[in-house]
């Protein structure tokens, strides 16, 4: 009588590979570095006060704030024990018995055990050292995709602008294929994919928390994806599987982030001190916190009491990049001298709102909102007075929301002059019109939008992209234009930005949703965010109230800027007049 599933006979058991019995652990990819001892002391204070004999209850209160601090929408954030525990629920949801995985070769080795083990089969996709896209491209008819961005064990990496024809690609198919971009290294790595994950319901994104907050022991990671998606797996989760303690461990981590981010920040640039000073072993490049060395290093490595991991089948083993004194002895044994460490630029972005920023488009939206409302409530007055008493109340930075308020107030107050009304909500908005204004929005978005296609022609540019790069910053947009809109903001400009627009409602101003997702997707250490309105400083202070680890600054800029800027902002007419003061700023 078969027991168990007949194709479980020949799926062999996870084993650990064969490594020596004690030396320094440089193959596990693991931090360099424990937790500061500040962190240590308050996880052991929580934990001497943890109740053991309850089940734990703090997985929903954890994923709310990790859904804060990511910038995803409600429902679209899975808390897992460990990302391949998460990627097990993908392949438990997603596959059907002879459904094809596409996997990297070489690869992480768990993921053919987890594929076989749910019926699917694998198609090993040949990467090399590198990620060559095409074979990708191929193999678009299998039912999902696993990349790991960097690659392990070759640490090879793809940025944003090179992925995204395959991702493109996926997404038109007839049957799109569910893409998985494993960024449990992505933390070393120039950039990450986070904006993505709004822009294809067909992709998930994997983390861990192993190396990045250095909590490998508590065995927790996540996924971001569309919130429909993500509900459907996390019906799958069994309940109470994350333990109390790591949850606590969760927790604590995260108001120790900045301690754990500067080790990550110090890590790429020893690890490319390394990579140049072996002079007789060969470092693919790598954007993560190991290197892949040829020829096989591990004898004279092992000699000198370091563990490294050993590659069955090639002349090369991965080695991870530990502390300064791990990183010496392991170069010294190589025949090598490694240089003291360089001074690291940091990471700055300047995000740049569109509209009074980066196009003068006041006079367009001002008359496609005028037509509408002509059109719509012949018989209320309007003018760019009650236009501009509109933003500077708040709430309103989406014209086509800005068009439903009015709508609301008209039907509230009688046709009449609104700027008293809008004056007199000072602080306050019109939480009694919410419902009212969310339901008037689809048409008045229609209106605005028939009459934009002509008002259009009064935008012009306010900066090039020659003098935004002249700053030396990394740029991207955070916008309240629509998708629709904003390719036609790229037609004004003449160039693009990687941008988060108004494309679902947590990435609406103020709301910080949009800021977070730049600083995450840029590696960002410092944020500048240039915008004209109070919503833009609302969300500048937003999301710096739930990165605190990160420096964050607001440019107050246009006529109305005294209105809305905080002591310490910086005020500009235009940004004409700040961007010199980026240039001079030292990186």
């Amino acid at each position: 009588m078969t027991l168990l599933r007949p194709d479980l006979n020949d799926l062999p058991a996870y084993r650990r590979p064969a490594e020596p019995e004690a030396g320094l652990r440089l193959h596990m990819n693991e931090a360099p570095a424990d937790w500061p001892p500040a962190a240590r002391a308050a996880l052991l204070a929580r934990l001497a006060r943890l109740p053991f004999h309850q089940y734990p209850e703090r997985q929903a209160e954890l994923t709310e704030r990790l859904q804060r601090r990511t910038g995803a929408p409600e429902g679209g954030l899975l808390l897992g024990p460990s990302s391949g525990a998460l990627l097990d629920l993908v392949a438990m949801a997603g596959l059907e018995p002879g459904d094809t995985v596409a996997i990297p070769e070489p690869g992480f080795s768990l993921y053919p055990l987890l594929v076989r083990r749910h019926g699917g089969r694998v198609r090993l996709v040949p990467q090399g050292e590198g990620l060559p896209l095409a074979p990708w491209f191929e193999a678009l008819d299998c039912r999902q995709l696993w990349l790991t961005l960097p690659n392990n064990p070759t640490g090879a990496w793809l940025s944003p602008a090179e992925l995204e024809p395959l991702l493109e690609a996926a997404a038109a198919r007839p049957r799109p294929p569910l893409v998985v971009l494993d960024e449990a290294y992505a933390e070393f790595a120039p950039a990450t994919h986070r904006l993505a994950v709004d822009r294809y319901p067909n992709l998930l994104l994997l983390r861990t928390f192993s190396k990045a907050l250095a909590s490998a022991a508590w065995r927790l990671g996540y996924l971001l994806g569309d919130p429909a998606l993500v509900a459907r797996l996390a019906t799958l989760q069994l309940p109470y599987s994350l333990p109390a303690a790591s949850l606590e461990a969760l927790d604590v981590a995260l108001d120790f982030a900045g301690d754990f981010e500067a080790l990550v920040r110090a890590l790429p640039e020893r690890r490319d001190r390394i990579a140049a000073a072996l002079p007789d072993h060969r470092a693919a490049p790598s954007q993560a916190n190991f290197l892949y060395l040829s020829p096989d290093p591990s004898a004279p490595l092992e000699a000198e009491g370091l563990k490294v991991r050993r590659l069955p089948g090639t002349d090369a083993a991965r080695v991870t990049v530990g502390d300064e004194v791990a990183a010496r002895r392991m170069t010294r044994a190589l025949g090598g001298t490694l240089p003291p460490p360089a001074p690291r630029p940091r990471r700055r972005l300047l995000a740049l709102d569109i509209d009074g920023v980066l196009i003068d488009a006041d006079r367009s939206f001002m008359e496609a909102v005028s037509r509408a409302l002509a059109e719509l409530r012949p018989a209320l007055p309007w003018s760019d007075a009650t236009f501009r008493a509109f933003k500077r109340l708040g709430g309103f930075n989406n014209d086509f929301r800005l068009t439903a308020g009015a709508l609301a107030l008209a039907e509230a107050h009688g046709d009449r002059d609104l700027v008293p009304v809008l004056e007199a909500a000072a602080g306050r908005g019109f939480p009694e019109l919410e419902a009212r204004m969310v339901a008037l929005e689809p048409a008045a978005q229609a209106v605005v939008q028939r009459h934009y296609v002509d008002t259009i022609r009064m935008e012009k540019p306010l900066a090039t992209l020659l003098e935004l790069e002249a700053t030396g910053w990394d740029l991207a947009v955070l916008t309240g234009r629509p998708p629709e809109e904003l390719e036609l903001a790229w037609q004004v400009l003449g160039f693009r930005l990687p941008a988060v627009c108004d494309a679902a409602p947590h990435l609406r101003k103020p709301e910080p949703a949009g800021l977070l997702q730049l600083a995450d997707a840029f590696r960002a250490e410092e944020v500048l965010f240039a915008g004209d309105t109070v919503d833009d400083a609302r969300c500048l202070r937003a999301a710096a109230a739930l990165r605190p680890e990160l420096t964050w600054r607001f440019a107050a800029l246009g006529e109305d800027r005294g209105r809305f800027a905080a002591p310490g902002d910086v005020q500009f007419a235009s940004l004409r007049d700040l961007l010199p003061m980026l240039t001079r700023e030292p990186a």
